[in-house]
């Protein structure tokens, strides 16, 4: 009995031959003995010289990241209706204002000892209330559509329709829905670039000209308006449009390439790396923007590090896979 003890106890401390050998996983050899204090991990794998030829390895370096707000829109007309009729509401409203205003004043100052009824004086005391009213009513209604307080004075007092400049020549407009959460960051004058469908790999560019002020409630998304360059004249209305709203100025940071990066079954991302081109570790990665197939890297990785960006895939592979006998 005592025996039997003694032999379980030292083949869980891996005392006995061929009892407890660990093995470099996906290989199936013992690896190499480390140095005191610089432990390898666990899953680190250590590859063959005719595997090396499956992965390509690369220095991590920077790239600069455009920062972009993305929506999905479509080629419109030249411009709302909706927003054509307001601004003409807005500036007959304004007109309607100053004349009663002028009416009030003028009836307020002959009075009654100049032959002015009562009745007279309420009836321009009423007027200029409800031009009052109707004026701000077509100040909120342009205001919901995107024009600013300022521009909305402006109209107010010059009596003209000063629209976000409409579409000239080899100009159209292309109307973007952005998400509530990326409406904050939208402003009008900010660079756009748009891809359609009937015309793959070429982005027209243009600026934002209006940003509306209402949510749509069922879809929790902002409006927004951009006038394009078009020299061609190929943009057509109802054309599907991918639209990149760019809401500040590039960002330069740690950057790998999209197929580096590998994601776990449970969602995390990590990338490879190595520091003899030889064996390999997963490194697990935080990441920020996507641009031009690169990630962000916000922390994993240091600048130099060498990293695999091509055939991580592989080597996750050759970790979960349970080495033969």
């Amino acid at each position: 009995m005592r025996l039997a003890l003694i032999a379980a106890g030292l083949i869980a401390a891996g005392a006995l031959p061929g009892c407890g050998a660990s093995r470099a996983a996906g290989t199936g050899t013992t690896p190499p003995a480390q140095g005191a204090g610089t432990p390898r991990p666990a899953d680190t794998l250590e590859l063959a010289p005719d595997q090396l030829g499956a992965i390509r390895i690369e220095p991590v370096g920077t790239w600069r990241f455009a920062v972009e707000r993305r929506a999905v829109g479509s080629v419109t007309f030249d411009e709302d209706p909706a927003i054509v009729a307001a601004e003409s509401t807005l500036v007959g409203a304004a007109a309607t204002d100053q004349l009663t205003r002028k009416e009030l004043a003028r009836v307020q100052g002959l009075g009654e000892s100049n032959g002015i009824a009562q009745k007279e004086l309420e009836q321009a005391v009423s007027d200029q209330q409800t031009a009052v009213a109707a004026l701000k009513a077509a100040r909120d209604a342009v205001r919901a559509l995107g024009l600013s307080e300022t521009r909305i004075d402006a109209m107010v007092r010059s009596g003209r329709i000063e629209a976000a400049g409409g579409a000239r020549r080899h100009e159209n407009w292309v109307l973007a829905e952005v998400s509530e959460s990326d409406s904050p960051f939208v402003e009008v004058g900010q660079p756009v670039a748009v891809t359609v469908l009937a015309h793959p790999g070429h982005a027209y560019t243009g600026r934002v000209a209006r940003v509306y002020s209402t949510v749509d409630p069922e879809t929790h998304r902002v409006t927004v308006r951009a006038l394009l360059a078009d020299s061609g004249g190929e943009l057509r209305p109802g054309m599907l449009a991918d639209v990149s709203i760019r809401t500040a100025a590039p960002i330069e940071s740690l950057a790998l390439p999209v197929s580096a990066v590998v994601r776990e079954g449970d969602g995390s991302m990590l990338a490879w790396v190595t520091a003899d081109r030889r064996h390999f570790h997963p490194q697990p990665l935080r990441l920020g923007l996507e641009s031009d197939d690169r990630y962000q890297v916000l922390g994993g990785l240091e600048r130099g590090e060498l990293a695999v960006t091509e055939g991580g895939v592989f080597l996750s592979n050759l970790l979960h896979t349970p080495p033969s006998d």
